[in-house]
């Protein structure tokens, strides 16, 4: 596994993408959401973890994977553990 700490600045918004491999995103301060491909919408901040593992999206009306982007009036610190392959079996959730 990997472990880095990633700070996106206030008004941040990224693009559509998928994760690298699949990792779990730890805020430590800030708050941030992530949108999936079918719209829903997830705000969190410290005291939140997520799990993303959204690698071999079927892109869709122009989306792959998920975006995020910051929320409120400061940057949000969020520490990744990132593993250091991918699954070989894919499914819509491994932990079922």
């Amino acid at each position: 596994m990997t472990t880095m700490v990633t700070v996106q600045p206030v008004g941040w918004v990224g693009t559509w993408h998928e994760n690298p491999a699949p990792q779990w995103i730890i805020p430590l301060s800030g708050h941030w959401w992530v949108e999936s491909m079918d719209g829903e919408r997830v705000e969190m901040g410290p005291g939140h973890i997520s799990f993303g593992e959204d690698q071999g999206c079927v892109p869709h009306d122009g989306r792959i994977g998920h975006r995020s982007g910051t929320i409120g009036n400061e940057p949000a610190v969020l520490m990744v553990v990132q593993f250091d392959t991918r699954r070989t079996h894919t499914s819509p959730c491994r932990f079922e």
